[in-house]
């Protein structure tokens, strides 16, 4: 029979097989420290195990070719297994007199293969519970790197969990501060957002549909109404008033995502949201303007009648 030798690999401290049928091993030499000579015991240990599930994977193999009438390969199949049994059985005699020189490698090479195996399962169930949480989305950055508000609805079972980006009270987190005014004016810069940037999106779940119903030229004008209204408000809100709203309001960001990019404290971020939004409110005429706004309007016609 057509036999394999078997030579040390001084990288890996334990005997490496270059053919199939038959190795002969020699004891493993004592490595460096402790740690490599673990990982050498380690590495033995596997490619024995590997070699025993190869060869019993050959022996399935021989029984079917025998059942299929294939005595010939059958045979020639039968060899490859006894050889890496064989095999096996000269590493499981270098790792028997290894053992003797370390009796608690074998513990704690069991310890070791229980710890990674909950680690595996632990994974397994993350994943598994990624893959349920079904929300139907593209791989969003700012979701990623958790920038963004969200809420997690699951009314009808894990099944039908949907991540959704936080609605327009959510953006609001102090009761008291969320009046019917300020909601009604987040609404309104949303949809005014949306109309003066349709199609610029690549989310469509968060992006209200386009209506393709007037044609090209409907579409055209329609977002041309929509930009000069959002010129006109940002006259009105200032600049940085429309850039804080589409960070909050539009793009959903949280408080302390938008601190990171003012480099303002979030708590300063949240007062200047809502002052924009308020000024958006006057805008609008769903709310009163600002005290400091009324004050000044008052001025100017004062002067004006002067």
């Amino acid at each position: 029979m057509r036999g394999a030798v078997a030579h040390q690999d001084p990288a890996c401290s334990f005997p490496t097989m270059d053919g199939v049928f038959s190795v002969s091993a020699s004891p493993l030499p004592m490595p460096i420290n402790e740690a490599q000579d673990f990982e050498s015991y380690r590495g033995a240990v596997g490619a024995r195990d590997q070699l025993l599930r190869e060869a019993e994977r050959l022996r399935e193999s021989a029984a079917r070719l025998e059942q299929a009438g294939c005595s010939i390969q059958a045979e020639l199949t039968r060899k490859r297994a006894i050889g890496m049994e064989q095999a096996a059985a000269d590493l499981q005699v270098a790792l028997t007199g290894h053992e003797e020189r370390h009796p608690g490698f074998r513990r704690r090479l069991k310890a070791e293969r229980k710890r990674e195996a909950a680690l595996a399962q632990a994974d397994a169930a993350r994943t598994k519970a990624l893959r349920d949480l079904d929300a139907n989305l593209t791989f969003d950055r700012r979701i990623a790197g958790g920038s963004r508000e969200i809420r997690l609805g699951n009314a009808k079972g894990r099944s039908e969990a949907r991540l959704t980006l936080a609605g327009y009270g959510a953006l609001i987190r102090d009761p008291k501060e969320r009046t019917e005014a300020r909601l009604r004016a987040m609404e309104a810069f949303d949809e005014l957002w949306h109309r003066a940037e349709v199609g610029l999106y690549p989310e469509p779940r968060f992006e209200p549909a386009v209506d393709t119903s007037a044609g090209a030229s409907g579409i055209t004008a329609h977002r041309m109404d929509g930009l000069a209204e959002m010129q006109r408000l940002t006259a009105y809100i200032g600049r940085q008033g429309q850039a804080l709203l589409w960070m909050r309001v539009v793009d959903r960001q949280d408080f302390t995502a938008i601190a990171r990019v003012t480099g303002r404290d979030a708590r300063d971020v949240s007062a200047l949201v809502l002052s924009a939004i308020d000024s958006v409110a006057g805008f609008y005429g769903f709310g009163r303007p600002a005290p400091e706004v009324e004050r000044l309007d008052a001025a100017m016609a004062q002067a004006s009648c002067a």
